[in-house]
């Protein structure tokens, strides 16, 4: 394949490759060190999501503002997957550490709350990404179907209902502020 590219393809694809926010990347593993007295397992899971949103939020940000992404097919089928994915493995992070504090009293009592939250927020996008039915909470208002789209400050964006957008960066930025919250 590779002799069928010329060479702009080929570096359209290498920075593709490459590209992402070096900055997020590092809060997210030292966030994810946070999470260590859940298992070993979870740091590792952490730290590969936050790679992928690190990649993510720069592709976000080139749809944004120039109404583009860096693929070199011309297309956002690679970046809508991409953060379709994000969001089902993200969930499951949640997901998991919530039902853990719900469990055992001393595993994040401060935060139970929040990862409830979070993980109620996450539900209503997840459900019908993973399921094609709405989330319960939102069985009357929600469609079965979350159709992708494309916020003009935040990017990929999914629509639930008539009248309500989720984004991929602002579940990511809530989900990496709480683990940033957590004392070690």
């Amino acid at each position: 394949m590779a002799s069928e590219l010329n060479p702009e393809q080929i570096k359209k694809l290498i920075d593709y490759a490459n590209s992402f926010d070096a900055e997020r990347n590092k809060r997210w593993v030292n966030a994810s060190h946070k999470l260590e007295s859940f298992g070993q397992f979870i740091v590792v899971t952490v730290q590969g999501l936050g790679k992928l949103d690190s990649k993510l939020l720069k592709e976000d940000e080139l749809l944004v503002q120039q109404n583009t992404t860096s693929s070199p097919f011309g297309d956002m089928s690679d970046h809508i997957t991409m953060s379709y994915l994000w969001i089902l493995g993200a969930y499951e992070i949640i997901r998991s550490l919530d039902q853990r504090a719900r469990k055992e009293s001393d595993f994040l009592p401060d935060k139970k709350e929040s990862l409830q939250q979070l993980k109620w927020r996450f539900e209503r996008l997840r459900i019908p990404l993973a399921k094609f039915e709405a989330a319960r909470k939102h069985s009357e208002t929600d469609s079965h179907i979350a159709y992708p789209g494309i916020n003009t400050e935040l990017g990929i964006a999914w629509q639930v209902s008539q009248d309500t957008w989720m984004t991929r960066r602002e579940l990511s930025d809530s989900m990496l502020e709480l683990f940033e919250s957590i004392n070690a």
